[in-house]
Parts: C-alpha cells; structure tokens; sequence
C-alpha cells in the first residue's frame, strides 16, 4: 500500500509536467523504482537513495513546468532540502546498516531542540556488542550516512554525465548535498563542539553522536570505555590527525565540471566525455575516487579507479560498467564489475590484504509503450553477486548473492 501510495505521488507529479521548450527536457527520461531489495528487511541504503532521488527528479520537473521564474523553484527545493530531505536520507543511511544486522531503530531525521536530527530506539548494550563483535559494521554505523550522501551525488553525476535528465531537474539537491559532505568533514579541521547533551533516557540518544569525531576516536581506541557523544576536546592528537587528513580530502569533491553546472564536454558530434574526483570515509578509514563517463552514440560507459586506505596503507580498487545498453527492442541493461583490494579483515592497522570484487547485473523489460503521458514501464529484475569486502551502497560486507525487484517510469 505505502509502494502504490507512493506511485501515485510521482505520476501526479510527472502529469503537472508541461511541454517545455528545452530540447533536453522533451527528451524520454528513465526513473527506476525498488520495490524489494537484499536483505528484504525496511528499505536498504540503495532502494532508499534511488527511489528518492527518482521522486526528487520527477518533482522537480513537475514543479519547473508549473513555477515561471526558476528561482522560486530552486527556493522551494533549498527550503526542502534544508529542513527535510537532506537529515532524511542520510539518517536513512546509518538506519539502513542496522536494519541489515537485524537491529531495530527508529529513524527521526527532524531537527530537535538541539538541532540534530537522529537514529534512535539502541541501547547501549546493543551498540556495544555490535562493536566489540562486529567492528567494522559498528565503524560503518557512523560513516553510512556520509556513504549514502555519496553515493547519491555519484549517481546525479553519472546521470547528468550521460544526458539521461535535465540538471536543472537536480541541480539544488546535487549542490546542497556536495556542501553538506564537506560541511560534515571540514569540522575537522576546526575544534568544533555541538552542544549535544547526552539524554537520560538511552533510547533517546542519538546512535553515534557526531560521525566523524566518534568513527576517529573508535578507530584509534576500538576497546576503550564505550560513549557514544564524542566532543573535540575529547580526542587525542593522532585522531585530530585523521580528521584534519579527513577534512583536507574531502575537497576533492569539488572537482567535477557538474560543480559549475557543466555536465559533460563534447569530443566530436557523437561523443560526450566527463570526469572527476570523489572522497568519502570506509568502514576501515577511507576512499579517494578518479571516475570517467564516456557517452559516444548510445554507449554509456563509466570507469573509475578508486584508492582504499587505512590507518597508513594504500589499497587500489578499480571497477568499469556500462549502462542502459539496448539488447532488444523491449529489453535493456546495466552490468557493472568492480575489483577491490582491502585491508585484511576490513582492519584499520593492518598492511595485510586480500582481494575481491563484485557483478553487478540488471534487466529491464518495457511494457505499455506509448501509454499516455507514460511512454513505457518496466519490469526491472537486478542481481549482485560479490566476495567478502566492502561496496559503497551494498550493506552486505559478506560474501553473498543478492537480488532486487523493481519498476521503471519513461515519461
């Protein structure tokens, strides 16, 4: 009921949309939908993150086609993002991972009177077990919001990159979400301390406190006294290190031709090329990204090389996909392999490693074309088999097959 409900919010939205006099807005525009993803538990990182930004995008366009000065449309989007959507799918991210581990929590990403928005509903016992049995997945409770914020401006760019929508369709959300990465790390190169008082009531608490000073202090002192409120003054001076590494990098983020509003750049009348640069933290430490798209004729092809590392050990990775290839009239796919070298057990210390990698697959069959302002839908069935490591957005970190079960919109 909530999946139709939800359905019919985004055709009501895709139905205000007009005939606009961009060319690229008239184009067929693609917007998948997950309906049931692995693990089959509430909604996992990836369903959440597409499904949202599929409504975004379609909202968006509905409300350009109806507001005549595109600045009140982007004002609207700034007010939405600032006090609603932007807490909504980050604290979606650090639910996602506990949800995969079977942990009950309440997502509540409303700004309280403390200005935070939270994951509660933990108690300390668990989140103490979890560390002291899972350490790296407790690491990623902390940074999976981060993760998700990402991830979801990677998936824009690869959008924007190979023309499949408009940016200003997605331009407020793209731009809020790079400052508001960066707004996270760059407090770590500063002694920033929000006055969060810790409640009485341990249900009510925030499951991490702030992401980067708690994932630094439990990184350098996994065994120590368990808290969850990390305050700067708290920290010692190799995790001030981190966080000022942590800070510094994040910049990178910057360095996209989208960040001026320029998705790709011509090479000849049937090729398009885009590259950048992106950074986020890892169960482990963190990950610095080099990506490429290439679009010539119909072949949507992206590669990206990406840097692992730990404590102080280096570790490459590397993966290469190609998207929306047409393998029939009605049937069209996705298949993307990734290779990963991480560090032996996903520990922080460690200079021992070990490798791995992961296929991505997904199918997509059209039906009901030419179905009104609905030029088609389709049946999407997507399948990833991996080894033991870690995927940004997957929050499976074990070796294991997974599948998911969705729809797509053409308008």
């Amino acid at each position: 009921m909530k999946f139709l409900l939800f359905l019919l919010f985004l055709l009501q939205s895709a139905g205000a949309y007009s005939q606009a006099t961009d060319s690229a807005a008239k184009a067929i525009r693609h917007y998948p939908l997950i309906i049931q993803d692995s693990p089959s538990k509430l909604f996992t990182m990836r369903q959440f993150s597409q499904n949202y930004l599929s409504g975004y995008r379609l909202m968006v366009r509905g409300l350009n086609s109806t507001i005549t000065k595109p600045y009140y449309s982007d004002l609207i989007q700034l007010g939405m993002q600032a006090f609603f959507l932007m807490p909504l799918t980050h604290e979606e991210g650090h639910r996602s991972i506990l949800t995969a581990k079977g942990i009950g929590s309440v997502s509540q990403p409303f700004f309280n009177s403390q200005g935070a928005a939270y994951v509660n509903g933990v108690t300390d016992n668990v989140l103490k077990n979890l560390r002291d049995s899972d350490f790296p997945t407790y690491i990623r409770l902390h940074t999976a919001g981060l993760e998700s914020d990402y991830m979801l401006t990677l998936r824009e760019e690869t959008i924007a990159s190979f023309e499949q929508d408009d940016f200003s369709n997605f331009k407020v959300e793209y731009w809020v979400r790079k400052i508001a990465i960066m707004q996270y790390y760059l407090i770590g190169l500063i002694k920033y301390d929000m006055d969060l008082k810790e409640e009485s009531n341990e249900l009510n608490r925030d499951i991490v406190g702030l992401d980067t000073y708690s994932a630094a202090r439990h990184l350098f002192r996994p065994t120590m006294d368990f808290q969850r409120y990390t305050r700067y003054n708290e920290l010692a001076g190799d995790e001030k290190r981190f966080l000022r590494r942590v800070g510094y990098r994040s910049l990178l983020n910057l360095v996209n031709p989208l960040m001026v509003g320029r998705p790709n750049f011509k090479i000849n009348e049937t090729t398009r090329l885009n590259a950048g640069m992106g950074y986020t933290m890892a169960p482990f430490g963190d990950f610095i990204d080099e990506n490429v798209w290439v679009k010539h004729r119909n072949t949507n092809l992206h590669v990206y090389f990406r840097q692992f590392q730990n404590m102080a050990t280096w570790f490459p990775a590397c993966g290469a996909g190609l998207y929306d290839v047409k393998l029939m009239k009605q049937l069209r796919c996705d298949v993307v392999g990734h290779f990963w070298s991480q560090p032996k057990e996903l520990d922080f210390n460690t200079s021992k490693s070990f490798s791995g990698g992961a296929i991505d697959a997904a199918l997509r069959y059209l039906l009901f074309p030419d179905f009104g302002k609905v030029q088609a839908i389709s049946i999407d069935l997507g399948v990833l088999a991996k080894t033991k490591g870690f995927l940004p957005e997957e929050v499976n970190m074990e070796k294991g097959v997974s599948m998911r079960f969705g729809l797509s919109l053409y308008y």
